[in-house]
């Protein structure tokens, strides 16, 4: 019966945690970011940078337009992207999902369109379209 009551609490907490995040769930997406992009080295410099910086939480808390992402960003099979959280929120970034303080670094791998809903812009949503 614990162990039931936890599990309970586990779904719960990781549902109400994908639901505050930026606004959306992306399970769909999800499995399309990952047959579409791969892991972008550390080391390596992304084509594309953005930093969600210290306080966006609280801009947005207070009504405030936050313009970090373009709704529609253009790339090419081969080129990549780097988002750094440094807020103290997890958000959803288009079909991103970036904790905070954590730093997401892709290479996109097959022409696509990837999307997702996103506070990070005043459209509300971050598209990106890879051609070849």
């Amino acid at each position: 019966m614990r162990t039931r009551r936890a599990l309970v609490a586990v779904v719960l907490v990781a549902t109400l945690a994908a639901l505050t995040a930026c606004g959306g769930s992306t399970s769909a997406t999800a499995t399309t970011v990952r047959a579409a992009t791969s892991a972008l080295g550390p080391d390596e410099k992304a084509d594309y940078e953005y930093v969600v910086p210290y306080g966006t939480s609280v801009r947005l808390d207070q009504g405030q337009v936050v313009d970090i992402m373009p709704q529609l960003l253009k790339v090419k099979v081969g080129q990549s992207i780097r988002i750094w959280n440094k807020d103290g929120k997890d958000y959803m970034i288009g079909p991103f999902y970036v904790a905070s303080g954590q730093k997401l670094a892709m290479r996109f791998t097959h022409v696509g369109t990837l999307s997702g809903v996103c506070s990070m812009n005043p459209e509300g949503q971050f598209v990106i379209d890879v051609s070849a």
